[in-house]
């Protein structure tokens, strides 16, 4: 990974995605993550930095969680425990609705290395979660309102928390096990809608309603500003 130290904006890390068509621009903890398109030059990279500069000095910092053993954190299915002791790796297992990650003894809970192998044993274990019961999650309410869809995929998105193809395939966020259950089902029934009406027109909204008590709108709001911190 390319890394720039600008004056201005600090470090600047750039990845090259074979797939993207545009530039990405997106705020790290001590960084600035650059997505652009694999054939970007050296010249067109350091362009880009500059046509975007008044952008990137306003690029929203993003709140993280610094995990540490006073840690207080919790998901739709398991709670977080971490221990330091004196043992020479990390370790994590998740037991009756606990997830344990233990850590040298000697572990500086403020290095970006440290928050960074957390932070993935904590995302390996949501993907392993949502593998399990966001299934049958979809079924129940698939059921219960007689909708019909083809498949559900599981994926790490953070900018959406759910999607359905014009083919009924359904995808779902490991990340939704960060909102309370309620809103879980309600990101389902969502996706569920768009099996009946792709877009968000007034009757996707009306069917939306149907399912959600008339809450549709007030529950979207709830759902916008659940942004949760990672």
């Amino acid at each position: 990974m390319q890394s720039i130290d600008d004056k201005e904006l600090g470090i600047i890390r750039i990845v090259r995605n074979a797939r993207a068509r545009n530039v990405i621009a997106r705020n790290k903890p001590g960084y600035i993550q650059m997505t652009v398109p694999s054939y970007f030059s050296e010249k067109e990279i350091r362009d880009v930095i500059e046509k975007m500069r008044p952008r990137l000095l306003k690029v929203p910092s993003v709140p993280q969680i610094e995990f540490t053993p006073d840690s207080d954190f919790k998901t739709a299915t398991f709670s977080l425990r971490i221990e330091s002791r004196d043992v020479r790796n990390y370790h994590a297992k998740l037991h009756d609705g606990t997830l344990f990650i233990t850590c040298p003894g000697i572990t500086d809970f403020s290095d970006v290395k440290v928050q960074s192998i957390i932070r993935n044993c904590i995302e390996q274990t949501m993907r392993h979660e949502a593998q399990r019961v966001f299934p049958l999650m979809l079924k129940n309410l698939a059921e219960r309102y007689k909708f019909t869809y083809t498949s559900l995929k599981i994926n790490k998105s953070r900018t959406r928390w759910g999607s359905c193809s014009s083919q009924k395939s359904i995808n779902l966020s490991y990340f939704c096990l960060l909102l309370p259950q309620y809103l879980i089902e309600f990101v389902i029934l969502h996706e569920l809608c768009h099996t009946i009406e792709m877009n968000h027109g007034d009757r996707f909204w009306k069917l939306l309603d149907n399912v959600t008590g008339n809450n549709a709108r007030k529950l979207t709001q709830e759902l916008k500003v659940k942004a949760a911190k990672w």
